[in-house]
C-alpha cells in the first residue's frame, strides 16, 4: 500500500479520538441502534481498502467540509455512501456498517463518483474535519462546523497535505476553502455539487482535471 504512512497517520492522530454529542469520530463511535455491531472497524477497514487503490501519491486532492450523515458517517470514506460501496459501482468495494435496508445513500457522493470516476485513482478525496458534526441528541443531524471547530481540527488536514504533497489542492465549497486558505494553502474553489450545485460543480471538476 503506496499511502501506508497515511494509514498509519490515521492510527496515529484520527482513530483515537472520542465522539462526543456535537462530533462523531466515524472510525472510533459506534451507536447501537444505527450501526451494526463493530461497525467502526468496518468503517476503517473500508477506509483502509480505498488506500489500497493507490500505487502511488495522487496529484489531485479534493476537499469537503465535514462528513454527512448519509455518506462517510456510514461508509467512513468522503463523498461515499455505503450503497456505493457494497453495490460495486465504484473502483473500490467496502462493507456495510449501519443498520438501514437498503444501505444509506448520499446524493453528493452519487454525484461526485458520478463525474470523478473516470479520473481515479489520480485524486484524493477528504474532509476538512474527519468528524461529523451534529446537534445534541440528534446523531442524523448535520451542522456546519465553526470557524473555531476547523481551526481545532486543521493540524490533521496539514498533515494529510504534507503526506501526500498534491500538485493541486480543490476546495469542495467554501468552508473547504476557508479552511485551506487558514492553513495558508493556495487551492482552486468548485461549488459543492449539494443544493442544486451537481452542474456547476461538474463544469469545474471538467475543467480542472481537462486542464
Amino acid at each position: 500500500m503506496q499511502l501506508k504512512s497515511l494509514w498509519d497517520y490515521f492510527e496515529q492522530e484520527v482513530f483515537n479520538i472520542e465522539s462526543s454529542d456535537i462530533f462523531w469520530n466515524p472510525y472510533n463511535g459506534e451507536n447501537t441502534e444505527l450501526d451494526i455491531k463493530d461497525g467502526y472497524l468496518i468503517r476503517r477497514n473500508n477506509l483502509k481498502n480505498y488506500l489500497h487503490q493507490f500505487n502511488q501519491f495522487p496529484e489531485y486532492m479534493l476537499i469537503g467540509e465535514a462528513p454527512g450523515p448519509w455518506g462517510c458517517r456510514f461508509s467512513g470514506l468522503a463523498f461515499t455512501s455505503e450503497r456505493q460501496l457494497v453495490e460495486g459501482s465504484l473502483p473500490f468495494s467496502g462493507q456495510q456498517s449501519s443498520t438501514f435496508t437498503p444501505p444509506v445513500v448520499e446524493r453528493s457522493g452519487t454525484v461526485l463518483w458520478g463525474i470523478l470516476k473516470p479520473y481515479h485513482p489520480n485524486f484524493f478525496v477528504w474532509n476538512s474535519i474527519p468528524f461529523h458534526p451534529t446537534d445534541p441528541g440528534k446523531p442524523l443531524s448535520i451542522r456546519t462546523p465553526r470557524k473555531n471547530e476547523l481551526k481545532q481540527y486543521s493540524y490533521i488536514l496539514q498533515g494529510m497535505i504534507e503526506i501526500i504533497k498534491p500538485k493541486s489542492l480543490i476546495a469542495i465549497g467554501r468552508k473547504a476553502e476557508q479552511s485551506l486558505e487558514y492553513l495558508g494553502f493556495e487551492c482552486v474553489y468548485v461549488r459543492h455539487p449539494s443544493r442544486g450545485g451537481a452542474n456547476v460543480f461538474r463544469r469545474g471538476i471538467a475543467e480542472i482535471f481537462s486542464s
